[in-house]
């Protein structure tokens, strides 16, 4: 079996533990939302600091007199960065909350319909892609290596797993779709291989 590196070894620890599209939807949705309702808040507290300082530097700018604005120039600079800041964080906020709005409609209309035929796919069809994958990973040809190491690398994160992980289905599906399209790889390499070797023969 091909060996894998320190650094990919770590990777797969990460992969074990990684966040579930589905599993961890609300949890990524409502840190987006927390964020957009911290936003809000820092908006609000802006406009107002905004409105007081305007009050103040209003009467200096009204006089138009040299003396007062240079005695000012902090408050009328500090008003000025906050009617910046006031612009900026309409511009986030606004950009914040399409961004939930597209997560979830993305989620509904796209990644759930999805999710459901993979799901029902990899539920039915796991068992036979490991078995194959155990079978590859024994694999010696000399033109496969790269195809065997990266299958191993799937199969080394998906070992790290409790029986819990490997029982949801999200997980399933992290595994069996690299782990399906690397076995289309081996087979079509094996194939390539095959006639090369009739064609030297």
């Amino acid at each position: 079996m091909n060996k894998l590196s320190d650094k990919e070894k770590k990777e797969t620890e990460i992969l074990s533990k990684r966040i579930m599209p589905k599993t961890d939807f609300n949890k990524v949705v409502e840190h987006d939302k927390l964020y957009y309702n911290t936003l809000n808040q820092a908006l609000e507290f802006n406009v107002v600091k905004q409105d007081i300082l305007g009050k103040k530097c209003q009467s200096v700018i009204a006089k138009q007199n040299r003396k007062e604005i240079i005695e000012n120039i902090d408050i009328l600079c500090d008003w000025s960065e906050t009617q910046v800041k006031v612009l900026d964080m309409k511009g986030k906020l606004s950009m914040q909350r399409k961004l939930i709005d597209d997560k979830e409609i993305h989620y509904k209309n796209v990644f759930l319909p999805q999710f459901e035929k993979e799901s029902k796919e990899a539920k039915k069809e796991l068992d036979s892609v490991m078995n194959k994958c155990k079978e590859i990973v024994k694999s010696k040809e000399k033109g496969l290596q790269e195809i065997v190491h990266k299958v191993n690398y799937e199969l080394t994160w998906w070992n790290k797993c409790d029986s819990k992980q490997k029982g949801n289905v999200e997980y399933m599906v992290q595994v069996y779709k690299p782990l399906k399209r690397l076995i289309s790889a081996f087979d079509k390499k094996t194939m390539e291989i095959e006639q090369e070797k009739q064609f030297i023969a």
